[in-house]
């Protein structure tokens, strides 16, 4: 708690979710010691899956989390994705890690539990919402929701999409409704078929359908269906989601039957355009969501975050080491929030026509090129903590 802790630090991290806790970590391997301010008043079960692609299991590895995660009966390998349309028929089938490269299915509390498992107890502090933040000289003097101030001399915003820190100092940006919501939730089967890493996406008319096993017997599923005005009502419930669903092909409506209505989650799908500059000075930074949050379709809001972490902590000793960061990551980022942003688009078509057309282009274009492209599009060498 904040009367446990200094009014003053030299490093202040905003965040406790993934891109915060990496973030933590990894400057612990060049030498510094964060403290972690997270809004929430624990750090517990949200429900939900993950998939982290080579790229993000690359970073995990580097800051000792991965094989903790493979070790885990909460986690499993993902060798292979696979494209469906509502039929259950195959449209394309894509191994995407190269050979000694991972990708995982997990829960996302598992992920932050292996994290924080990392850390120091006492250098996360729980209950701590960051509401705004004054540059003044060489200080940043950071407002805590219900009041009270911190004095830093850094500050790495990992504060997510809806960043207080970003609207405090580039007032005005919002995060954009893309026409479509999304719901998830946990489940405890594990269908026939799935048990082995099998991860599949089913495309029908503006509506698709996830799953992912995370391991010990449980399943992540997700849904879309557009929705185009934010402002009609978003949060279905699962006996109408079993109703939208049920003549897709199985397990599809077996694992809406199995869901507690308790479990599901509801989000509109947002993004943000990527922040230029992400830092301001070499006194703030934004990292992860509060700099760059991308529409789910790649799967790599979380991969992202972990990059971040690192290629912060990489930079971190080299002059003017946020406008490095900042300039490191700025085509990379771009390039997947558009190629993210323009995969939803085609998704989410609705008219037949074009849906049908959408569906024999994939069947028909060859594997080994989409899995090439994807392989390239989210491939990333993390940066050598000892590179000068």
């Amino acid at each position: 708690m904040l009367r446990q802790m200094s009014r003053s630090a030299n490093i202040i991290i905003a965040g406790g979710g993934i891109a915060g806790l990496a973030a933590a970590i990894a400057l612990r391997q060049v030498g510094e010691e964060p403290l972690v301010l997270e809004q929430a008043p624990e750090l517990r079960e949200i429900g939900a899956g993950l998939l982290l692609g080579p790229n993000g299991c690359a970073i995990l590895d580097r800051l000792g989390v991965l094989g903790c995660l493979l070790g885990s009966a909460s986690s499993i390998d993902v060798p292979i994705w696979e494209v469906l349309n509502a039929r259950g028929e195959c449209l394309s089938r894509m191994k995407l890690p190269r050979p000694g490269e991972k990708s995982i299915s997990t829960r996302r509390s598992d992920l932050q539990q292996a994290l924080l498992m990392q850390l120091p107890r006492d250098s996360i502090h729980t209950g701590q919402a960051v509401k705004g933040v004054t540059l003044t000289g060489g200080t940043v003097w950071i407002q805590l929701d219900g009041g009270g101030e911190i004095q830093a001399e850094r500050l790495i915003a990992a504060d997510g999409a809806s960043s207080a820190i970003r609207e405090s100092l580039r007032p005005g940006s919002r995060p954009n409704y893309r026409g479509y919501v999304g719901w998830r939730a946990l489940v405890d089967v594990c269908p026939s078929g799935w048990e082995s890493g099998r991860v599949t996406e089913s495309w029908g008319r503006g509506r698709r359908f996830g799953i992912a096993p995370t391991g010990g017997g449980r399943t992540y599923w997700y849904a879309s269906a557009n929705v185009p005005n934010r402002d009609l009502p978003m949060n279905a419930s699962i006996s109408s989601l079993r109703q939208d669903f049920a003549n897709w092909h199985s397990p599809i409506p077996e694992l809406l039957q199995s869901t507690r209505e308790d479990a599901l989650l509801t989000h509109p799908i947002c993004d943000r355009a990527p922040v230029t500059p992400t830092h301001w000075g070499n006194h703030v930074v934004l990292i992860g969501d509060a700099a760059h949050p991308l529409t789910p379709n790649l799967g790599q809001g979380a991969s992202l975050a972990l990059e971040d972490a690192w290629e912060l902590a990489a930079a971190w000793h080299r002059p003017n080491s946020f406008q490095v960061f900042s300039e490191r990551r700025r085509n990379r980022v771009h390039r997947l929030w558009r190629a993210s942003r323009w995969l939803g688009r085609l998704i989410q078509w609705e008219n037949p026509l074009l849906c049908a057309a959408r569906d024999a282009s994939v069947r028909t274009f060859p594997g080994w090129i989409a899995e090439s492209f994807l392989r390239n599009l989210l491939r990333h060498q993390p940066t050598s903590l000892t590179d000068p």
